[in-house]
């Protein structure tokens, strides 16, 4: 099962990568859905339930978040309480040490940014957030989740560059 795990966290290691680089916030959450299908499955695999409860909440939260871009009565604060509500529940319910919060305490910040940010926000947050699931990654000895939250690191750090050389040269 171990290697299973490590196999199917590879595939969405690949999407992760991918779908940090295309050019808007909706291909950038099609993407993440498809690559948190796959963490769902690593993380089963592992009997790492924080990290599997917090990527099904991440499907169903960049669902909802690809929904309201496109119906602005989604756009409601209640809505985003709601996630940090269920967040938080499903953090009480997981919880086996400190490692086990920081998948919640990753997610929770990335949501308050990215429900209403732009690209470039999303990618900084990102960036920040990776940093908990690699003490996460380490906490529960996902080989890949370790490697791949340290080449997110770096291809979203790149991505970041390349975002902001864009807009700096579109300035010009």
């Amino acid at each position: 099962m171990y290697i299973i795990s490590q196999i199917i966290e590879t595939i969405a290691l690949i999407i992760t990568l991918y779908s940090y680089h295309l050019g808007t916030k909706e291909k950038i959450f099609k993407g993440m859905c498809i690559a948190n299908i796959f963490d769902i499955s690593h993380y089963f695999f592992l009997n790492a339930y924080s990290g599997l409860a917090t990527k099904v909440m991440a499907l169903v939260r960049n669902i909802f978040i690809l929904k309201k871009e496109h119906n602005k009565k989604l756009s409601s604060n209640l809505f985003l309480i709601l996630f940090v509500i269920a967040y938080l529940l499903l953090a009480f319910i997981t919880y086996k040490n400190v490692y086990t919060l920081l998948p919640f305490v990753a997610a929770i910040i990335y949501m308050l940014v990215v429900w209403n940010g732009n690209e470039l926000q999303i990618k900084k947050i990102a960036l920040f957030c990776y940093f908990f699931w690699l003490a996460y990654n380490i906490s529960v000895f996902s080989i890949i989740g370790i490697i791949s939250n340290i080449v997110s690191l770096m291809s979203t750090y790149i991505a970041y560059i390349n975002y902001r050389k864009n807009i700096y040269c579109k300035g010009r």
